[in-house]
């Protein structure tokens, strides 16, 4: 725990910089739709979920006047959490019956589906398993040299699942103390570990509770290996300490675990972080109260240069008076 404590603080007093990168709204959902979680197809396409609905959207951010179409409208569910490419064309998703205010779904009804875009649109969707022990699955990604295995945040848990995409099964690779949430009311508080992107031997991860992100390695079956290694504090990248970390996106070395990870972040921030070298734990930050509203997640565009220099950044939204969700959506910032 001390050794824990220590790791905390120094990742604490890393220097903190300012940046205010171009933003430009992709496209705006009708309201009530609580935007969750992106990934980006290599066509350039972005993959858009929403734990209010059960339809999976698709955005192509390169027309002039991007619409969302529906790929896909999962039964049995009221919304979709997590999304990631697990080979090229072949994404995981996450279904569920959400409680919303209380963010967790009902037991049992959280379900794993993948969705091939290799395949046509009539055999696209599989539905693989439902886990049964769990009330949220968050973040996922696939298991970086184990592509059998996706890899589940729980954040009410405080654990990482593995599901074996082959055959169904399911289990906690592991729980840890620096994975659980602090409390069950409070925005971000009931939230343990929540963005989950794997790189070579590592997970990296945000605990919005806890408020740091993080990397843990992990062996072949997706179980722990060594100590959680801290790596930055969200208390350090707003100057009223308000900052909760969402979901990431990863660009980092699977070699040298050098790079950055950019973290949408409630509740209007995306902060980049650098990851590994001298400058572990730097955080450059962008904050944008006009267009940047409950960040949920982060991707990077593929295809041109261009595309690859773009972040995608889901806002959940925000609350009116009446408690209607609006002006959710996606926005690009151009780095």
């Amino acid at each position: 725990m001390k050794s824990s404590l220590l790791l905390t603080l120094l990742a604490s007093a890393r220097t903190v910089l300012t940046t205010n990168p171009p933003i430009r709204n992709i496209y705006t959902f009708p309201k009530n739709h609580f935007i969750e979680n992106i990934a980006v197809r290599s066509n350039s396409n972005l993959l858009i979920t929403s734990m209010s609905v059960p339809e999976l959207f698709s955005i192509d951010p390169t027309v002039t006047s991007p619409t969302a179409s529906i790929v896909h409208s999962f039964p049995n569910c009221t919304g979709i959490s997590g999304i990631a490419e697990i080979t090229p064309g072949l994404f995981a998703l996450v279904t569920g019956t959400w409680d919303l205010a209380n963010t967790r779904a009902n037991l049992g009804s959280i379900a794993i589906w993948t969705v091939d875009f290799n395949k046509p649109p009539a055999h696209r969707i599989k539905f693989i398993t439902t886990v049964a022990n769990s009330t949220i699955l968050n973040g996922i990604t696939r298991h970086s040299i184990n592509p059998t295995l996706l890899m589940a945040a729980d954040s009410a848990a405080g654990s990482v699942w593995r599901i074996n995409l082959l055959t169904g099964s399911s289990s906690v690779a592991f729980s840890h103390p620096l994975l659980q949430p602090t409390g069950t009311a409070m925005e971000g508080l009931h939230l343990g570990i929540n963005g989950l992107k794997s790189q070579g031997t590592h997970l990296y991860f945000t605990n919005s509770a806890q408020k740091f992100f993080a990397k843990v390695a992990v062996d072949f079956f997706g179980n722990q290996i060594g100590n959680i290694q801290i790596i930055s504090n969200s208390t350090a990248a707003g100057t009223a300490g308000n900052v909760v970390y969402d979901d990431i996106a990863l660009d980092v070395n699977g070699v040298t675990g050098k790079g950055f990870a950019w973290i949408a972040s409630h509740p209007d921030y995306a902060v980049r972080v650098a990851v590994g070298g001298t400058t572990g734990g730097e955080q450059m930050v962008v904050r944008n109260g006009t267009v940047l509203l409950n960040p949920t997640a982060a991707a990077f565009g593929r295809g041109s240069a261009k595309e690859r220099r773009t972040l995608y950044v889901t806002n959940g939204g925000e609350f009116t008076p009446e408690f209607e969700l609006i002006n959710e959506g996606v926005v690009a910032l151009d780095l």
